[in-house]
């Protein structure tokens, strides 16, 4: 009886190895296609239209060759994939001249990237029906109002004008 525990025991043993390492090898193939995945981006991008001859096919072009060309000293990346973030990374350096790396907690001025998202926030809003594209936007303004002008007597502002200017 003691000789079929023993033997059990190691059957179970030599499963739970060969589980563990089929999950270590899915892990790893799953980091291997993540990483495929970010060297897609960082070497495909798309080339400037102008820097294509008529006719040819466009060559991609690399995050870092982009950076140089518009003499950007760093970039941070971060990639979402079902509602989460999947990858981000650093590029360059913080300040051109500068040390300091790039990292994904690297914080820089939003700039004009707010516009699209805001205008992506908005749009998500309206398919919601929380809000109206037509619709006088003091009337959800709480704490502001856009005041009365002579561009606004004839016709209120509403989120679609905003968003088209």
């Amino acid at each position: 009886m003691r000789r079929k525990h023993i033997a059990l025991f190691l059957v179970a043993i030599s499963l739970l190895f060969s589980a563990a390492g089929a999950e270590r090898t899915a892990l790893q193939e799953k980091a291997g296609n993540l990483g495929a995945r970010i060297k897609r981006i960082e070497n495909g991008l798309i080339p400037n239209p102008g820097f294509v001859l008529k006719g040819e096919a466009a060559k991609p072009v690399s995050l870092l060759s982009r950076m140089a060309d518009y003499k950007v000293p760093g970039v941070s990346v971060a990639v979402i994939k079902d509602h989460e973030i999947e990858w981000a990374k650093g590029y360059g350096l913080k300040e051109a001249g500068g040390s300091g790396p790039v990292t994904p907690e690297t914080l820089f001025q939003a700039a004009s990237i707010s516009k699209p998202v805001s205008a992506m926030a908005a749009l998500y809003f309206v398919g919601q029906g929380l809000l109206n594209l037509d619709e006088n936007v003091n009337d959800k303004l709480l704490s502001w109002k856009v005041p009365d002008n002579e561009w606004t007597k004839d016709k209120k502002v509403t989120l679609r004008g905003i968003l088209i200017f």
